[in-house]
C-alpha cells in the first residue's frame, strides 16, 4: 500500500499548493529558495550552470540564495526559505547540529528538492535517505536514453513528452524507491547501455512524496552543463522546486525556459500529449499480461509433483505466447531454475540475493548435516520437481550425495561412520548418515527446502503481479 499512499499524498499536495502559497506569502514579497551545493566527494562541473538556472527560473516566482556554507542550516536561517535545493551535493556535508536543524525545518512544513547527486549525499544519515528517497549506487557513461513519463498530471512532468529522449548520466540506486515515493518518470533500460548500473524494468528517474511534515521532490538528471540549457529539463526542475516549495505551477511558457509570462507553448507540452497512445515498444513492455499466471506455476507445482506438472503443461506452453511482457515471462522461468533469479530479473536485487543465499545455504547445510536426499532419483523424481521446480539443483545435490556414498568419503565429512555392506563398502540406499541428527535429517532439510521454495515462489507471484500493474499505462 505504500506506493498508493505516496501517490495520493503527492497528488493532494499538488492540488493544495495554491492554498499553501497564498497562506505563506504575506504582501507582495517573493518567497525564497536556498540552493545548497557543498561537496565532500566528487564535484560536478555543472554546479555553476545549475545555480544560474535556478536563479533564472525563479525570476518573478522566488528569490534564490546559493551557498556552500553549512552554517546556513540553522533554525533562524532556514526559516527564511520555502524550499532547500540540494544541487549535486556529495558526501557528508552537514554536522549533527545542522542535520537536526534541517529535520526540524522539514517537520515544520519546509520543502526539499534534490537534483542529480543529492542521492550521493549523507550516507550515514538515515533520515536524509528517507527524505531524498533512494541512495546512489553507480552509473554508466553519459549517453542518450528514453525517460518514460508515468505521471502526466504532476506540474514537474506534465510538460514532458510521454517518451522523453535526452542525454545525461543515468544513475542506478541501491534500492528501488517506488515503495515509499510517487514515481513520476521511469528509465527505459532498453534504450541505452546501463552496464552494471541496471535496475531492470522498473528504474525510477524522478519522484516526489510528502515526508515527515514536508515535501520532497527529486530528479536524477543534471550531470552535464548542457542539461541546464535544455528547455524541457529547465521546466522540469522549475516546477519540481515550485511543488516542493508549495508554489503555484507556472503556465505552459515554463517549457520555454522558466518564465511564467504567457508565451506560445512548446510542441511537446501541447495539451493533447497526455492522451497520446504509447509506442509499440511501450505496449510490448508494459501492458498487463498473463505473466502472473506463469509466475504461479512453480508455486502451484510445489505440492503436486508430476501430476500437477502434467496438468499445467499446456499453461506453461501457452502463457508465454499470450503474454507480451518480456520481464514478466523471464522472471518465473528463471525462478524454476533457482529461487531468487526471478526477483533479480525484476530488479529486486536484495530479495533475489537473499533468496539464493538462503536456498544454497540450506542445500549446503543439508548436504553436510544430513543430505538433501540420498535415495534413488527415480523414486524421488516427483519431489525433485516439487522442490520449487529446481531440477538442476536437486539433481546436482543427489549426484553429490551418491558420489560421496560410492567413494566412501562420507566419513571424512561426517564423523559418524556410515553403515557398510557385506563387502565393507559404504551402504547405498534410502538413508544418509549424520553425526547430528541421523537418518531423519535428510527428510527434515528436504521439507524445509520445499517450504522455502514455495514461499519464495509465492512472493514471486505477488511481485510479478505488482510489476505488471505498475508497468500498465495510466488511463
Amino acid at each position: 500500500m505504500a506506493p498508493r499512499t505516496a501517490s495520493i499524498t503527492c497528488i493532494v499536495a499538488t492540488l493544495a499548493t495554491p492554498v499553501l502559497a497564498q497562506a505563506a506569502m504575506p504582501g507582495d514579497a517573493l518567497p525564497r529558495v536556498l540552493v545548497f551545493s557543498r561537496t565532500a566527494g566528487f564535484r560536478h562541473a555543472s554546479i555553476p550552470e545549475g545555480i544560474a538556472a535556478v536563479r533564472e527560473l525563479g525570476a518573478g516566482r522566488w528569490e534564490t540564495d546559493a551557498t556552500e556554507d553549512p552554517s546556513a542550516f540553522a533554525e533562524d536561517s532556514l526559516r527564511r526559505y520555502r524550499a532547500v535545493v540540494f544541487l549535486s551535493t556529495t558526501g557528508d556535508v552537514l554536522d549533527p547540529s545542522q542535520e537536526a536543524a534541517f529535520e526540524r525545518y522539514i517537520r515544520a512544513g519546509g520543502g526539499f528538492a534534490g537534483i542529480h547527486a543529492a542521492t550521493d549525499t549523507e550516507y550515514g544519515w538515515p533520515w536524509y535517505g528517507k527524505l531524498v528517497g533512494a541512495r546512489f549506487a553507480t552509473h554508466p557513461p553519459v549517453q542518450e536514453a528514453v525517460v518514460r513519463v508515468e505521471d502526466r498530471t504532476h506540474p514537474s512532468t506534465r510538460m514532458l513528452p510521454t517518451e522523453w529522449r535526452r542525454s545525461d548520466e543515468w544513475y542506478s540506486f541501491q534500492e528501488n524507491p517506488r515503495r515509499g515515493v510517487h514515481v513520476l518518470a521511469n528509465l527505459d533500460e532498453r534504450s541505452y547501455a546501463p552496464g552494471a548500473a541496471t535496475m531492470g524494468a522498473d528504474h525510477p528517474a524522478a519522484w516526489c512524496h510528502e515526508f515527515d511534515g514536508g515535501r520532497s521532490w527529486y530528479t536524477a538528471g543534471g550531470h552535464t552543463k548542457e542539461s541546464f540549457a535544455e528547455p524541457l529539463f529547465r521546466a522540469h526542475i522549475a516546477e519540481g522546486i515550485a511543488w516542493a516549495a508549495g508554489l503555484p505551477a507556472a503556465g505552459p511558457g515554463a517549457a520555454k525556459g522558466g518564465s511564467s509570462a504567457p508565451v506560445a507553448p512548446a510542441a511537446p507540452a501541447a495539451p493533447a500529449a497526455p492522451a497520446a497512445p504509447p509506442s509499440a515498444d511501450a505496449r510490448d513492455a508494459h501492458v498487463p499480461s498473463a505473466a502472473p499466471a506463469l509466475a504461479g506455476v512453480p508455486f502451484l507445482a510445489q505440492g503436486g509433483g508430476l501430476g500437477m506438472i502434467g496438468m499445467l503443461a499446456p499453461v506453461i506452453a501457452l502463457v508465454p505466447l499470450a503474454s507480451r511482457s518480456v520481464s514478466g515471462v523471464r522472471a518465473p522461468v528463471l525462478a524454476m531454475l533457482l529461487p531468487g533469479l526471478g526477483h533479480l530479473s525484476l530488479g529486486y536485487r536484495r530479495r533475489g540475493v537473499l533468496a539464493m543465499v538462503a536456498v544454497l545455504g540450506m542445500f549446503a547445510s543439508g548436504l553436510l548435516v544430513g543430505g538433501i536426499d540420498a535415495v534413488d532419483s527415480e523414486e524421488d523424481f516427483p519431489w525433485f520437481l516439487a522442490q520449487s521446480l529446481n531440477g538442476p539443483i536437486a539433481y546436482g545435490t543427489d549426484w553429490a550425495n551418491r558420489s560421496m556414498l560410492k567413494s566412501g568419503r562420507v566419513g571424512t565429512l561426517l564423523p559418524t561412520p556410515p553403515p557398510t555392506d557385506a563387502a565393507g563398502r559404504p551402504a547405498q540406499g534410502s538413508f544418509t548418515v549424520s553425526s547430528l541428527k541421523g537418518v531423519g535429517a535428510a527428510n527434515e532439510f528436504g521439507t524445509l527446502f520445499i517450504a522455502l521454495g514455495g514461499l519464495m515462489n509465492l512472493v514471486l507471484v505477488m511481485d510479478v503481479t505488482r510489476r505488471e500493474r505498475a508497468d500498465s499505462p495510466r488511463q
